[in-house]
């Protein structure tokens, strides 16, 4: 579950929550990555990053953030 991950100061419409939501349980699903992992949390910064920058596209979060060889860490520290 993404709200997890969420930083206290971020706002996410209901919706958008929801569809982030989603995404980030179906990568955890398809990469087998366990919720409360330090691969979730950069997995949830990443989709955090990509839907402030303006990606509201569940198709298209799940193409930039679950691609096998995305490396979830680049950038997490």
């Amino acid at each position: 579950m993404i709200h997890r991950h969420l930083p206290k100061e971020s706002f996410i419409d209901p919706a958008g929550l929801s569809m982030l939501g989603h995404a980030f349980d179906e990568i955890c699903r398809q990469r087998q990555i366990e919720a409360e992992s330090e691969a979730a949390f950069a997995l949830a910064k990443q989709l955090l990053s990509l839907y402030h920058e303006g990606i509201h596209d569940r198709a298209k979060l799940l193409t930039m953030a679950g691609h096998p060889g995305q490396d979830l860490f680049a950038g997490a520290k």
